[in-house]
C-alpha cells in the first residue's frame, strides 16, 4: 500500500503529466529536452528526488521515485527517461561527491535549473561497461579527457555530465568518474574547446528524450572534478543500476497501463457484427492476459523498490531489480503490441497513440542493460546457490 504522502505525490505528478506534457508532444519539440517542461518538474520537486534536503532536494525512497517514473511514462516516456537519468546523476553526486562538489552542483540540479546527463556507453562498450576506451590523465594543471560516448540521454541539452573513462596511471583496469561542469553562461557545451556534441540520433521512439554522442579531444578539466575514488569509477557507475532498473520497470508499467486503458476504451465503443468488441470472448482473453501481466509487473516492481528503500545493502538488490526490469519491459512489449492488434487498423494510425507506446516499449527492453543481460545476471546469481 502507498502512504498518503506517496499517493499525494502520485496525484501531483499525474496532474502535471496529463496537463503539461501534451503541449510538448509535437515535431517542434521532438529531438529536444524541453527546458520549460523540465523546469515544471523542478517546481514540483521531482528533479531533486535523490538530493538531500540541505541542498534543496527531497531525498525520496525508491518506491516514491518509481511512482514518479510510472506516472510520467503513462503520458510520455521521454520526460520519464530524462528525469530518471537526471536523478541518477544527482544520486551519484550526493553519495560520492565531495562537500564542495555537492554544494556547487546539487542545489541547482535539485530545482531543475540545471539538467544532468550520464555518460558511460561507448561504440565498443555498451553492456560490457568494463571495456571503455575513453581515457583521462592527471597532470600538474588538471585533467585531460579524450574519447567518445554514445547514446547519451539529454546530450547537448544537459548542463552537468558525469562521464567515465579509463585512468591508465592508476592501473590497467582503473576507471574514473569525472564531472563536467556547466559551460560559461550564454555558451553551449559544444562550443567548449575539446568538447563536441553530435546532432541528436534519429530514433524509432521516445522522441521527447534525445540521445546523442559526445566527443572529447583533450578536454581540460580541474583536478577537483574527479568524482569519488579516482580508481573506483566502475563501482560508482554500477551503484546506480539497481535504482535505474527499477525506474525502467516503472516506466514500462506506465506504458502498459495506458495501452490497456486505450484498448478498453476502443473495445467498449467499437461495434462489429451487431455487438461491442468487448463482448467477444477471444478479445476478452487477450485483455485478461494483458491485465495479468501488468499487475504482475507492477507488484514485482513494487517489491524491488521496497527492498531497495528498506535495505540498500541487501544482496537481493542485485536480483530483484533485474527481475522487475526484465519482466516489466517484456510485459510492456507484449501488452502494447496486443493493444495495437486490438485497435485493428486504428492501432496502426499515429493519431490513436498506441503504436507510439509499442515503439517506446521496445527501447525499454534495451536500456539499463538489455533483457538478455538481465537474464545473465539472474542466472549467475542463481548459480551461486548451487552447492558443488
Amino acid at each position: 500500500m502507498e502512504t498518503q504522502e506517496q499517493a499525494d505525490i502520485r496525484a501531483s505528478v499525474r496532474k502535471l503529466a496529463t496537463t503539461e506534457i501534451p503541449r510538448f508532444q509535437s515535431e517542434a519539440f521532438y529531438g529536444t529536452t524541453p527546458r520549460e517542461l523540465f523546469s515544471l518538474c523542478g517546481n514540483l520537486g521531482i528533479c531533486g528526488l535523490a538530493v538531500d534536503e540541505q541542498f534543496g532536494g527531497t531525498l525520496a525512497d525508491a518506491v516514491t521515485a518509481s511512482l514518479v517514473s510510472e506516472e510520467l511514462a503513462a503520458v510520455d516516456l521521454g520526460p520519464a527517461i530524462f528525469v530518471s537519468v537526471h536523478n541518477m546523476v544527482c544520486r551519484l553526486i550526493q553519495v560520492f561527491g565531495s562537500e564542495s562538489q555537492k554544494a556547487r552542483l546539487l542545489p541547482k540540479l535539485a530545482t531543475g535549473e540545471w539538467l544532468a546527463a550520464f555518460g558511460l556507453s561507448e561504440p565498443s562498450a555498451g553492456s560490457d561497461a568494463s571495456a571503455l576506451k575513453s581515457t583521462v590523465t592527471a597532470g600538474p594543471h588538471g585533467l585531460t579527457l579524450s574519447g567518445e560516448k554514445c547514446y547519451i540521454t539529454s546530450a547537448g541539452f544537459a548542463d552537468v555530465y558525469v562521464v567515465f573513462a579509463r585512468n591508465p596511471a592508476l592501473g590497467p583496469k582503473a576507471i574514473s568518474a569525472i564531472i563536467i561542469d556547466p559551460p560559461a553562461p550564454g555558451s553551449k557545451p559544444q562550443e567548449r574547446p575539446g568538447f563536441t556534441v553530435s546532432a541528436p540520433d534519429k530514433k524509432m521512439g521516445c522522441e521527447l528524450s534525445p540521445i546523442a554522442s559526445l566527443q572529447f579531444d583533450n578536454l581540460s578539466l580541474p583536478l577537483e572534478n574527479l568524482l569519488g575514488d579516482p580508481a573506483a569509477g566502475y563501482s560508482i557507475a554500477l551503484s546506480g543500476l539497481a535504482g535505474g532498473r527499477i525506474s525502467i520497470a516503472a516506466c514500462a508499467n506506465g506504458l502498459s497501463r495506458t495501452a490497456i486503458e486505450a484498448a478498453l476504451k476502443h473495445l467498449g465503443e467499437r461495434e462489429q457484427f451487431g455487438s461491442k468488441l468487448i463482448e467477444f470472448q477471444g478479445l476478452q482473453f487477450m485483455l485478461a492476459d494483458m491485465q495479468m501481466q501488468y499487475e504482475a509487473a507492477r507488484l514485482l516492481t513494487r517489491e524491488a523498490a521496497q527492498l531497495l528503500s528498506r535495505d540498500p545493502k541487501h544482496p537481493d538488490n542485485r536480483l530483484l531489480p533485474s527481475y522487475a526490469k526484465c519482466f516489466a519491459t517484456d510485459a510492456a512489449m507484449k501488452i502494447t503490441t496486443d493493444a495495437v492488434q486490438l485497435l485493428g487498423g486504428a492501432g496502426y494510425i499515429k493519431d490513436y497513440g498506441v503504436e507510439k507506446l509499442m515503439r517506446d516499449a521496445k527501447m525499454l527492453q534495451i536500456v539499463e542493460g538489455t533483457n538478455q543481460i538481465q537474464r545473465m545476471v539472474i542466472a549467475r546469481e542463481l548459480a551461486k546457490r548451487v552447492r558443488v
